[in-house]
């Protein structure tokens, strides 16, 4: 409108000249004036609703140093904040809308150290020395018993309604930036030390539940030990299989106990029955164990082992370690519990006379005649001669080499071939990776079997 007005006044009093002038004026006046376009407004969520978390959550006992996801314990709702600029002269204003919020994550039911390195949504959060990659206000509460309730939380639900979470480790992050995680509250793991330095399974034990739990051997260590579950039981089952032991009844308590020791001299057949002698299929023990632990090497992510033995049989077996073992501990471990269910295999029943009775299960014996030491899996008592069913006790195994893998390098997985030759009387299909350490090849014998060959002299079929 402006234009059209003012190219016609332009006209009648300076002419041509005039009137370019006058178009000039009058289309910056409808651009800025008459028809300045709306003001563009950014993406923005329509729900302010924060993501929460369950009731019944179980927050776990941690030890040593280990990575865990922890429980949202409070939080506010998202905080919208707005922001208006225009990219330059004469553009329109754009309204940009980003969001914060403020929470608490419970981490661990017992009182740690600190916290170390944070990741959110798989990155890097928080640095070893305390740098946040994100801006975000972090505090840490240990947990010990004398600790004060957060400010920001008791700002928010008022004086003498927040909870001190004593005995609770827990961290607050406060107006932590979304946009980087899409304006949500990211999903968060820790890398806790709960204790400075690698913690004897006794000593966990006998931390949850010292009237009723103890050990009379020398128990492995753990560099890191998540305790949860339905029950301490089991609790302590998991943290037995770790230790390579069993459980026997003390004075008052219930002792895990391990390898070699004191065992009482039996007589098979004393009591004027034949002993029996019973050996399980080989299918009954598994021929592979797979075990599952956190790896430190790994950024304390799963890592996997596993132990294979020689004969028959094609069961496979998986345990779920929930501690932290560097590679060679683990493959140690999961060699030691594959022999134990190897040995197992075997059991022999024993009956004695009724002066037999402070035999008990759990306890030690050997067998006159018989090699190897035994341990008492069953007892019963019938007609005044007790039965003792006995499995063999596995040796401890050697300390042994493991490789929890290494992170391919770009373009590692590429490969070409090369020319076919002849060796050994066999046709050679070179297979060259871009890796110079990983050195694979094919090759077909004569009966067009099909073998994949490494440089270290080990050959797959």
């Amino acid at each position: 409108m402006a234009t059209l007005v003012l190219t016609a006044v332009g006209t009648a009093v300076g002419g041509p000249i005039g009137g370019a002038l006058g178009a000039a004026l009058g289309g910056a006046v409808d651009r800025t004036v008459l028809f300045r376009p709306p003001g563009r407004e950014g993406p923005r969520l329509k729900e302010l609703a924060l993501q929460t978390s369950s009731y019944g959550t179980e927050i776990p006992k941690l030890y040593g140093r280990i990575r865990v996801a922890g429980s949202v314990i409070w939080a506010t709702d998202l905080i919208e904040h707005r922001s208006t600029g225009s990219s330059g002269k004469g553009q329109p204003s754009t309204t940009r809308y980003s969001y914060t919020a403020s929470f608490a994550v419970a981490l661990s039911a017992r009182p740690i150290e600190g916290v170390r390195r944070i990741w959110a949504e798989g990155k890097l959060l928080r640095g070893a020395a305390g740098d946040l990659k994100s801006r975000t206000g972090f505090r840490l509460h240990r947990g010990g018993e004398d600790q004060l309730a957060d400010p920001l939380i008791g700002a928010a639900e008022g004086a003498g309604l927040a909870p001190a979470h004593r005995g609770t480790a827990y961290a607050v992050f406060e107006d932590m930036d979304l946009e980087p995680f899409g304006n949500r509250i990211p999903a968060l793991t820790f890398e806790v030390e709960a204790d400075a330095g690698a913690v004897g399974i006794g000593v966990i034990l006998d931390e949850l539940a010292p009237e009723v739990l103890a050990s009379d051997a020398e128990l492995p260590e753990l560099l890191g030990f998540s305790a949860h579950g339905a029950s301490v039981r089991a609790v302590a089952e998991v943290l037995a299989g770790a230790a390579h032991g069993w459980f026997r009844e003390g004075d008052r308590t219930m002792v895990l106990t391990r390898g070699g020791g004191l065992a009482s001299v039996v007589a098979d057949g004393a009591a004027g029955e034949r002993a029996a002698r019973a050996i399980a299929a080989a299918d009954k023990a598994p021929r592979s164990l797979t075990l599952t632990h956190y790896d430190p090497a790994r950024d304390f992510q799963i890592g996997v082992q596993r132990a294979q033995r020689p004969g028959a049989g094609t069961r496979e077996s998986r345990v779920e370690l929930p501690a932290v073992l560097d590679a060679g501990s683990a493959r140690t471990l999961a060699s030691e519990a594959l022999a134990r269910m190897e040995l197992e295999r075997e059991r022999r029943r024993v009956t004695l006379g009724w002066d037999a009775l402070a035999l008990a299960p759990g306890g030690r014996v050997r067998i006159a005649g018989v090699p190897g030491l035994w341990r008492i899996e069953r007892w019963t008592l019938e007609a005044m001669r007790v039965r003792l069913e006995c499995v063999r006790v596995a040796p401890a195994a050697l300390p042994m080499a493991a490789s929890g893998g290494r992170v391919a390098a770009a373009g590692a997985g590429r490969m070409h071939r090369q020319r076919h030759h002849q060796a050994g009387g066999q046709q050679h299909q070179r297979v060259q990776p871009a890796d110079p350490q990983m050195q694979p090849h094919r090759c077909r014998d004569h009966l067009g079997r099909v073998q994949v060959a490494h440089d270290d002299d080990r050959t797959r079929s």
